[in-house]
């Protein structure tokens, strides 16, 4: 009988491998950033945007079982039918997912590699991933103390985005980041890191404002530590950053909103909210992944108002120019304006969210200052 595999060491990701027999090349290939494992027989593995199939015939149902169990318990997590899932970080910051039995049919292993390349703002606007109106605006504002929400879905580069512009911070400055798994890569010399191990995002962001941060960096908002966040916003912690989920740049501040209204207690309307969003968020980057995998921003607005008799935010567009269409990732000339988009899609959705509706428009003076 052959020995049996050790447990992965502190030193490196790449003993996993032991574990997921026929995936050791997967392992070692340095440009896979996700490697999804569905079930045996192999796994679905992400490598420059785009995924494919890798057979692991030797990879069985119970080697399968046996490698998540082996997995976890480094990471002082005990997987069984009691306790089917853990989210956690390994070693070298990669991100491991796993589920099993009874709330998935067979052993579960999703692994997102960390990445070990920090991209500079400068670096995604050469590449095209970041325009350079945007850059140009965006830097601009973050310099001056205000506040950047990025947008996208999930593994449409926020996070990568998210760093890019925490690289525009005067280095000066004493920056606190917040995450669920440490993610983000920055040299900042007073750089303070918090990760929910134990706590909430919301609990953080409360006890962050203890250790005196000039800015504060949020890896995602989700819930309702968001009225804690615009609160710190609009409290003397300008340029600061964050990400959402969302479908585009204005309905991100829409799902802002509804995560602020999780956090708040009874009694606030909407339309309060939404005024409480406009006066802690400046720019909205939206980013995309498209079918070739290429990551990038898509829209890009400043955010000027809210509009309390048709309950909808008011922006002026960034990106894409006038004349030049949404593509997958930037912008292409001709076709549909796509600020018909945010007039009647996203103007509806807030409509849709807003549980009341007052009769006057705010005054110029009420907007958000530039």
């Amino acid at each position: 009988m052959p020995d049996a595999p050790r447990e992965p060491g502190p030193d490196s990701i790449h003993r996993i491998a032991h574990f997921l027999p026929g995936l050791e090349g997967v392992f070692a290939d340095g440009e896979v950033s996700e490697i999804m494992i569905n079930g045996p027989g192999g796994a679905w593995v992400e490598r420059g945007g785009s995924c494919e199939w890798v057979a692991a015939p030797e990879l069985t149902a119970r080697r399968l079982e046996s490698a998540a169990v082996r997995i976890a318990r480094p990471l002082r997590q005990d997987i069984s039918a009691e306790r089917p899932i853990v989210d956690a970080r390994l070693p070298d910051g990669s991100r491991v997912a796993i589920a099993v039995p009874p709330v998935a049919p067979t052993a579960t292993i999703t692994i997102r590699r960390f990445g070990r390349r920090q991209f500079s703002a400068e670096t995604l606007a050469a590449a095209g991933s970041l325009p350079r109106e945007v850059l140009a605006e965006v830097g601009e504002g973050l310099r001056r103390g205000r506040n950047v929400l990025v947008s996208g879905g999930t593994g449409s580069g926020k996070t990568t985005m998210l760093g890019a512009f925490l690289g525009l911070v005067p280095r000066r400055e004493r920056v606190l980041v917040i995450e669920d798994v440490a993610e983000l890569q920055a040299d900042l010399p007073n750089l303070v890191r918090f990760e929910a191990a134990g706590v909430t995002i919301r609990e953080l962001v409360r006890h962050a404002l203890r250790h005196r941060p000039d800015r504060i960096v949020v890896g995602e908002v989700r819930g309702g530590e968001a009225s804690d966040l615009l609160d710190a916003l609009s409290t003397g912690h300008g340029g600061s950053l964050s990400t959402i989920h969302a479908n585009g740049a204005v309905l991100a501040l829409t799902r802002l909103a509804v995560c602020v209204l999780q956090g708040c207690s009874e009694g606030q309307s909407m339309e309060s909210i939404c005024q409480r969003v406009v006066h802690a968020v400046d720019f909205v980057v939206h980013v995309e992944r498209d079918a070739e995998g290429r990551r990038g921003v898509v829209e890009a607005v400043e955010v000027e108002g809210y509009d309390l008799r048709s309950a909808a935010f008011s922006a002026r567009r960034l990106w894409p120019p006038p004349g030049c269409a949404v593509g997958p990732v930037g912008a292409r000339e001709g076709g549909e304006e796509p600020i018909a988009r945010l007039e009647v899609e996203e103007r509806a959705a807030e409509r849709r969210l807003a549980l009341g509706r007052g009769r006057a428009e705010l005054r110029p003076e009420e907007r958000r200052a530039g």
